[in-house]
């Protein structure tokens, strides 16, 4: 019998490895990826995938006494029986060195191995695995290949370790930073100053990336002047002033005036947001800087969300630091559609991401993540309202016998500043009486249905007026809720979040930390960026959104696991098909002359003021029928190298189909169902290729049935039956067949009957069945004896079970 793959590993691909140099006294050369199990957005709150995630051998080289070694290659073990080159398609290996960060994809049974080149891009082999090549050739091919002299001083900073505050760094957290020095040598090689961009989804750790980055480097001796981090919010910098204080003590600080000084004078490590520096006052514009820093005054600057202020705000640091390393870390490099009326300064500098910093050198995406369970997955709701497709004319609009929302006064044609209004304008500019209603009716109910209404939910609305709607309806809805349940409301269900104590800001940290109250947050843009809230159930556009930057930070509130409340799924519920900007790319159009009216991710402001002060009266129209309809399902996935939805019912046909090309009929399904190594193999090749029948019996709401019935149903038009129903048949129709046999046999066999109407197939093949009380006490294994060979009688007992 050949072996399985821990097998493989221990007996035929370690003592190989070791022999070649890989794992010795001296140093380990050889490390081991893992990661946890991925997670499902199956049920209200998602789960994680039982057993384990990810396992890879990380093959490093090393360099003499050097803290630790570099990895430059992946190596896959296969189970004994496998083909080495199975799976092993151009795509994937390039993918897996991007991944990894590594030069070189290796595959292995233990006694031949393939390999992906990523110089070459060429898949090489079979080889015999005696044939693989020795830690000092591996050393020396990446060198040559590469163009890297690791033996030089200044690739002293590939090999250093992680600071003692983050040292469980996650795999794709150390590619990135080793991706960083590689930029930054192939710079220094080629006479240009460094220019590196990192692109890491939203929850990803980009600052602990930094924090990490910025100690390899000073182990290295590469700080010889002070490092600046750069955001543009408070937020942001208190969580970089946490992480990096964890690590450099009190050698990192924020910059501030103190007595008259810079209070990171002295420090290695200078948090600072645009507006300490001066950068956002057009008076005194970079006053800070220039009164505290001269010329050249730092190594290395990083730019936290660097696709923000795309219109010049922060180049004025660059511009004075033109020899330091310059890293930008975003969830979104941008792209800038280019003007002809943009400034010289713009076409050089920060409006395009990629221009500046060139292409990113790491890129982690949102997918990535979910798959290696490091984020929260998703499931994404469409609605619409029926009414948004319509188009009110301005004397449609007035002869409706419009109101001032405000002040409830009639509003003339002088108050109407368009010809047209369509559903972009409704709830910023012309309201519509029963819109917002429906809407937060029809959002409670989903609420209601998707785990409860007492759930994290962050909504985005248009504007602070509407903000005050959506928080009033929904505050409304959960108070009849309670009182049909006889339950107590809790405390500050719903509040609008717009900035300021007045406004509800001070309701973060609540609905950040607590359980019992802060649940629904009404906002337009305060938490779009910058704020984790690890417990988020749920991101809800009410607005409509036009730039993908804006709506992939928006998403990226919810992203996080919370393993406290078990929170591995986040749900989209989208009002606005806001949720159509999956997977387009982040290309921001030209400022409008004079600067206003288009934010710095290029989505329109409308009334991002909240309809306060001065500015056009909002109207309100009643009179208009409005229903909410479904507009589907659907889940993200990738596809192509671009992030899409797929719809839910697309997603069940390909599952299917696969299916069905294994199995042709119910006959034959149900045979390879049976034994447990084939239908293995099956759940494993639709997980390989990233479909989950789990996830999509789930939301067919099909969780009482057995995997069994969900695919006989789909795929071969059988009648699915609950697992209750089909343990109970079991044992009903075959009573004859019991009545003629041992007893005790008789007690066993029913009893797997019994197993399966709680547990499914599953339970079935667990070593826990024999444990059973009915089943032990009966003699379990050794009371089928009596019928012949215990696995022949357990194998007819399971055709009859899903024969019924």
């Amino acid at each position: 019998m050949s072996m399985n793959e821990a097998d493989t590993r221990y007996h035929l691909i370690d003592p190989v490895l070791r022999n070649k140099g890989y794992v010795s006294r001296d140093h380990i050369t050889l490390e081991t990826v893992l990661t946890p199990a991925p997670v499902e957005p199956t049920g209200p709150k998602g789960r994680r995938r039982k057993g384990s995630g990810r396992t890879d051998y990380l093959l490093c080289v090393q360099v003499g006494d050097a803290p630790r070694p570099m990895p430059v290659a992946v190596l896959e073990a296969k189970k004994e029986a496998e083909d080495p080159l199975k799976g092993m398609q151009q795509a994937r290996g390039y993918a897996d060195t991007l991944r990894f960060d590594v030069k070189y994809v290796f595959s292995t049974n233990g006694h031949r191995y393939g390999e992906y080149d990523r110089f070459t891009e060429l898949i090489n082999g079979p080889s015999a695995f005696s044939d693989f090549p020795s830690h000092p050739d591996l050393t020396a091919r990446y060198c040559k290949d590469s163009g890297i002299d690791l033996t030089r001083p200044e690739s002293a900073m590939l090999f250093q370790a992680d600071s003692a505050a983050w040292s469980q760094s996650r795999y794709y957290q150390d590619a990135a930073i080793r991706a960083s020095f590689g930029k930054i040598l192939h710079d220094r090689q080629a006479g240009k100053p460094p220019r590196v961009l990192l692109t890491l989804a939203t929850g990803a750790g980009k600052t602990v990336i930094a924090t990490n980055l910025l100690w390899r480097l000073a182990q290295a001796e590469q700080l010889p002047k002070p490092a600046l981090f750069l955001c543009d919010r408070d937020e942001l910098r208190g969580q970089a002033y946490n992480k990096l204080k964890a690590a450099f003590g009190d050698n990192a600080r924020i910059v501030k005036t103190k007595g008259g000084e810079n209070a990171a004078a002295n420090a290695r490590i200078h948090i600072a947001t645009y507006q300490t520096l001066g950068l956002d006052d057009e008076r005194g514009f970079a006053s800070f800087l220039t009164e505290h820093y001269g010329e050249d005054a730092f190594s290395v600057i990083i730019i936290d969300e660097c696709h923000r202020s795309a219109w010049g705000r922060w180049s004025e640091v660059l511009r004075r630091n033109p020899n330091a390393i310059h890293i930008g870390l975003t969830a979104t490099p941008r792209k800038l559609e280019e003007s002809g009326k943009a400034t010289q300064e713009d076409q050089e500098i920060t409006a395009n991401n990629r221009l500046y910093f060139g292409e990113p050198v790491y890129e982690y995406t949102l997918i990535q993540a979910q798959e290696d369970g490091y984020l929260a997955a998703c499931e994404v709701v469409k609605r619409k309202a029926s009414i948004d497709g319509a188009i009110f004319t301005r004397e449609e609009i007035l002869a409706s016998g419009v109101r001032n929302i405000k002040t409830g006064k009639p509003l003339g044609e002088a108050d109407l500043t368009k010809a047209h209004y369509t559903g972009k304008d409704f709830d910023d500019e012309l309201f519509i009486e029963l819109r917002t209603p429906k809407m937060c009716a029809d959002l409670f109910q989903l609420l209601c249905e998707n785990g409860g209404p007492e759930q994290k939910v962050i909504i985005f609305c248009t504007r602070e007026i509407h903000a005050d709607r959506v928080s009033q309806h929904m505050n409304n809805l959960y108070v009849g809720w309670c009182r049909d349940h006889g339950v107590t409301p809790k405390d500050h269900y719903a509040f609008k979040c717009m900035g300021g104590a007045e406004n509800g800001a001070t309701m973060i940290e609540p609905m950040r930390g607590s359980g019992e109250r802060a649940f629904i947050a009404c906002t337009v843009d305060l938490l779009e960026a910058g704020v984790d809230i690890e417990r988020l159930n749920a991101v809800v556009f009410f607005r409509y959104v036009q730039s993908p930057i804006k709506f992939y930070q928006m998403v990226g509130r919810g992203t996080r696991i919370h393993e406290e409340t078990q929170k591995y799924k986040f749900w989209l519920y989208d009002y606005t098909d806001a949720t159509s900007l999956f997977g387009t790319d982040f290309i921001t159009k030209p400022p409008r002359p004079g600067g206003g009216g288009r934010d710095d991710d290029g989505d329109d402001e409308g009334g991002a003021g909240g309809g306060s002060g001065g500015g056009p009266a909002v109207g309100e129209i009643a009179g208009q029928d409005v229903g909410i309809n479904g507009q589907g399902r659907f889940i993200p996935g990738r596809r192509d190298g671009r992030d899409i939805l797929i719809p839910v019912d697309e997603y069940r046909r390909e599952v299917i189909r696969r299916v069905i090309a294994e199995a042709h009929s119910l006959d034959e399904f149900r045979a390879l169902w049976i034994e447990k190594q084939k239908r293995e193999s099956l759940i494993g090749h639709l997980r390989g290729d990233s479909f989950n029948p789990e996830l999509i019996r789930d939301m067919d709401r099909m969780t009482d049935f057995d995997l069994y019935d969900f695919f006989g149903h789909h795929g071969y038009h059988a009648r699915a039956l609950r697992r209750r129903e089909r343990g109970d048949l079991f044992i009903l129709k075959h009573q004859r067949w019991f009545d003629g046999m041992d007893p005790k046999a008789a007690i066993v066999l029913k009893g797997l009957g019994h197993q399966f109407a709680m547990g499914g197939t599953e339970a079935l093949e667990t070593k826990a069945l024999w444990d059973v009380p009915e089943i032990k006490q009966a003699g379990g294994l050794d009371a089928l004896r009596a019928l012949g060979m215990p696995t022949q009688v357990v194998h007819e007992a399971k055709e009859r079970l899903f024969g019924v």
